[in-house]
């Protein structure tokens, strides 16, 4: 990645926060096709899809001129309040899977003797 894309991706997370504070801005490691650099714009849940839309408008517009200019393109997508839940909940189901695999494979070494018992279960706390 170019010193000058660095600094307009910073200019871009910049420009995104003086418009909107709240937001959370993500850099994404997905590039597709002809594209330099894809955001996430998560703003809070209290935000109307409304809020959503005009917000996702003004930096596009945005977006389109650093693309005119520079020819750098940058995506920039603003995940509403419910996408944000539905990611939240599949990114739920996966750590649960996760555990369960890690659980059976934990049994499975205690039973054939590579890891002590324990006297109880190790349970993750959310901080």
């Amino acid at each position: 990645m170019s010193d000058e894309l660095i600094e307009l991706i910073q200019a871009m997370k910049a420009h995104i926060k003086e418009l909107s504070p709240d937001v959370c801005v993500v850099e994404t490691d997905e590039i597709f096709e002809d594209e330099h650099a894809n955001l996430e714009i998560y703003p809070p849940l209290t935000w109307t899809n409304e809020q959503c839309r005009a917000l996702q408008r003004q930096i596009a517009a945005h977006a389109a001129d650093v693309h005119m200019d520079t020819g750098y393109l940058m995506l920039v997508y603003v995940v509403t309040p419910e996408q944000q839940v539905t990611e939240a909940q599949l990114e739920l189901v996966r750590v649960k899977q996760k555990i369960q695999s890690v659980e059976k494979i934990l049994a499975e070494a205690e039973q054939i003797g590579l890891l002590k018992p324990t006297s109880a279960p190790t349970e993750l706390v959310a901080v």
